[in-house]
């Protein structure tokens, strides 16, 4: 039952780190991963509009800016394998702002 309550980026343990690290990202690293998705990402179809998604209160972390909103959409819907792969370069990326901003 615990596996229904799982939010989508946690099922792949890969892409929930790399959602988690760009959540505490600054806002200029998260929009360079949010354009990074959306180019790998452009041609992928998926049901959803975008207008849909807000068809809420805006309470997720990712919904403060529009790009990072619709790049996590099209990321939720990507196929599993891209959607890895696209984590593990998120990561990669992060931990190089890091440490290039620690030297």
């Amino acid at each position: 039952m615990e596996e229904n309550r799982k939010r989508w980026y946690d099922i792949d343990p890969v892409v929930s780190v790399a959602v988690s690290k760009m959540e505490s990202a600054p806002e200029s690293v998260q929009i360079v991963c949010a354009e990074y998705i959306l180019d790998k990402l452009k041609d992928i179809e998926f049901e959803m509009s975008l207008d849909e998604q807000y068809n809420y209160i805006m309470r997720r972390w990712y919904d403060k800016n529009i790009k990072v909103s619709h790049a996590m959409e099209y990321l939720k819907h990507a196929p599993d394998e891209i959607k890895h792969q696209i984590a593990l370069d998120i990561t990669e990326y992060i931990a190089e702002q890091n440490s290039s901003s620690e030297e």
